[in-house]
Formats: structure tokens, sequence, C-alpha cells
């Protein structure tokens, strides 16, 4: 998508902060990449911006890198090309560049470029009545790696996003908990009590603000990454054993799920939130 504009560019009529430049890609895409040059045959140029992306127009979220919102470095002139590659990849379908500094000889000024491609993916709506489940071949496996990956999006608070336990008292369980995330996983207790497996993780904030988020899980043995939004946590889970030992399924966004085990009830809230495609890949000990 280009906005380069041999003739001119993009130049607001008033120079400060509060000017911003929206693009509108007509349906979400990937964009890998930015390129920025200063309006045309001009003393105009933007060289300091930062990009806040949405796919609604009503809630924006800035694009982070480091962990913080960043800041790209634009234009000393109107002529060179400044490209960045992003870090992590923006999937929107609007997307906003906010002048933060810019030409002293002139006024805010740009041409701009991004760069990227479509963006075809398996969205799944859940109202609270509804259940995936992936069902394993064998009733009663031992997973010594998993690695989980799935992005989400909602407007409330508390829900179950997955679910998986077995008969040994072994689970995992991603969970909403007032609009952060918790990763709750036990590879086994004792009868006694003297073995504790319970290891609960917790990551983010506000995640019920409709944006998506990418969830990933990364388990080998009791050695766990967490990574949300590309923000990784490293964790070891409590006790001695390192297999997570399942009855034949997990559960996506559980509105229900009840074990052999022991009854248990999750709900999702009505019109909670949407899955994207997600992946599991599991090894298995025999």
């Amino acid at each position: 998508m280009s906005l380069w504009d041999g003739s001119g560019g993009w130049s607001p009529s008033d120079t400060d902060r509060h000017q911003w430049l929206q693009v509108d890609l007509g349906s979400r895409k990937q964009v890998v990449a930015i390129a920025t040059q200063g309006r045309y045959s001009s003393s105009d140029w933007t060289s300091k911006y930062q990009l806040l992306y949405s796919d609604n127009k009503k809630n924006w979220r800035p694009y982070l890198q480091d962990g913080n919102i960043w800041t790209f470095e634009g234009n000393m002139n109107s002529e060179s090309v400044i490209r960045h590659e992003l870090q992590h990849t923006i999937l929107a379908r609007y997307i906003r560049l906010v002048p933060l500094d810019w030409s002293r000889e002139g006024r805010i000024g740009v041409r701009l470029e991004l760069y990227g491609c479509s963006y075809w993916a398996d969205v799944i709506s859940f109202d609270g009545q509804g259940v995936i489940s992936y069902r394993f071949r064998s009733k009663k496996i031992k997973i010594m790696k998993d690695v989980i990956s799935l992005k989400f999006r909602t407007t409330v608070r508390d829900g179950v996003l997955l679910h998986g336990e077995g008969q040994q008292g072994d689970y995992i369980s991603l969970e909403l908990r007032r609009a952060s995330l918790q990763l709750s996983i036990n590879l086994g207790s004792d009868q006694y009590g003297s073995i504790q497996g319970h290891t609960s993780v917790i990551s983010g904030s506000l995640l019920d603000d409709d944006h998506w988020h990418s969830v990933v899980i990364e388990r080998y043995r009791r050695n766990v990454n967490f990574t949300l939004d590309h923000h990784a946590q490293h964790f070891r889970t409590n006790g001695e054993f390192d297999h997570l030992d399942l009855d034949y399924e997990y559960n996506h966004m559980a509105c229900r799920y009840i074990s052999p085990a022991s009854p248990v009830l999750f709900r999702w809230p009505p019109k909670g939130g949407e899955f994207n495609t997600g992946t599991l890949n599991r090894t298995v000990s025999v």
C-alpha cells in the first residue's frame, strides 16, 4: 500500500502533536515494514513518529517494541526515504501515524508507504454456549512437551480460554481473570500432600479491550515459556513430576467442561469473544 505522491504529500493545517494521518487498508492486513519521505519539494518532513493500529477505529493500540511504546526515527529532509522493518508484525485494518517531531524549517509533512500482505485466518465467535475440543488418539496420554499458540479478543474480563485435565489430578488451564491472563499448570501432586505441583502465572492487563492478543505456551518437562503479545515469562513448575497426564482432549473457550475425575463448570460470559486459528503440538512419552 503506498501514499507516495510525486506532487506533494500529507501536511496538516496545524503543526502540533495533535495531528495524525490515518490509513484504511480496506480489510485486515499484515504490515511488516514502513517507509516515509517528507513532502515533495518542500521544507516539510516528520523526524519522529509513533504508530497506532485498530480494527474498528474506536480502540487504538500503540505499536510496542522491547515492551515500550516505540518511537520511529523519521526524515531529516524531504527527499530521502527512511524505512523500518517492524520487529513485530501489525495485524490491523487501520494504521495511524502520529508525528512527534518535525522540520524546524517548515512544518509537518510526510509521504508514506506500508509493506505487507493480505491476512487470512479462521475466526470463531463464541456466545457462552459453545466449546471446541482437541481430541487425542489415545484416551490417556503423558505429554512431555507442549507448544500451544492461539489468538483471542474479547470485551469481557473473566472466562476460560483453554482447559484440559486428567484423572490423576494433572491439568492445564488458561483463563482471563479481571482482564489479566492466568496460566495454571499441575504436572502432579502426591496423595499425601508432600508434593504440590500447582503452578500459576499471571500476565498482562486490560485484555478485554476488543483487540487481538497472541498467546504462546511452550513447555518442555518442567520448564515453561509463557508469551503474551511478545512479552515472555520463563518459569519452572512446582513439584517433581515432568509429564502432563491428560484424558484425551483439550477444550478451547470452554463454557462447560466435565472431567471423569470431578465435575468442573466454567463459563465464558455471553458474547464473550473470538478465537483466531490456534495450533497445538505435543510430544508424548510412552
